[in-house]
């Protein structure tokens, strides 16, 4: 990205620095050639300029966690399988992440870092996993007792409108006191 960034300026440097001289009466720029040099170097810094541009759309980062109070806050169990709500949202770059839902959906093609960090909560087992568009893609366990906690992360390539979100398994639990239990993930290629 940053090549892009130095190509892009140095090429325009020189194309207004060209431009700038034609301007001052074009008696260096006659040539057909050299009209031509012109041209093309002009047409590949508006290219470089809208590839630059577009590549700022690409910045997909989010981090929330379980719940926004300091208290020990235990979740679960429920009778039936249940969405985590990460309420705590500290960073959602994109926002591809939906504080109402629980639900990341990406909002490009790409290759997704993602990380799911869960504590045991009073039930004494948590059991809960990452979904995407319903499927299980990677899971998080552990029966140690409260406050234990496990955590898991994936590579996954995501398609613009994929949705991740974490599930409680039934008659798990989880806890958290402000950034113990969170879910991450963060675009590391567009494709």
């Amino acid at each position: 990205m940053a090549c892009v960034w130095f190509r892009a300026a140095l090429l325009l440097c020189i194309v207004v620095g060209l431009r700038a001289q034609l301007m001052m009466g074009g008696q260096y720029w006659t040539d057909p050639e050299q009209q031509l040099l012109l041209q093309n170097l002009a047409v590949r810094v508006d290219k470089l300029e809208r590839d630059a541009a577009e590549a700022t759309k690409t910045h997909v980062a989010f981090s929330a966690a379980l719940v926004s109070t300091t208290d020990w806050t235990h979740v679960g169990p429920f009778n039936t399988d249940t969405t985590l709500v990460f309420k705590r949202v500290v960073t959602n770059v994109g926002n591809g992440y939906d504080v109402n839902t629980g639900i990341f959906t990406a909002p490009v093609k790409g290759i997704y870092f993602i990380i799911f960090t869960a504590s045991v909560g009073n039930s004494g087992a948590m059991n809960a996993a990452v979904l995407k568009n319903g499927v299980n893609m990677f899971a998080v366990y552990d029966t140690r007792g409260t406050h234990g906690s496990a955590t898991n992360s994936m590579t996954l390539e995501l398609e613009a409108g994929d949705k991740l979100w974490v599930t409680l398994w039934v008659n798990k639990s989880t806890f958290d006191q402000s950034r113990l239990s969170t879910f991450s993930g963060f675009l590391i290629e567009p494709l």
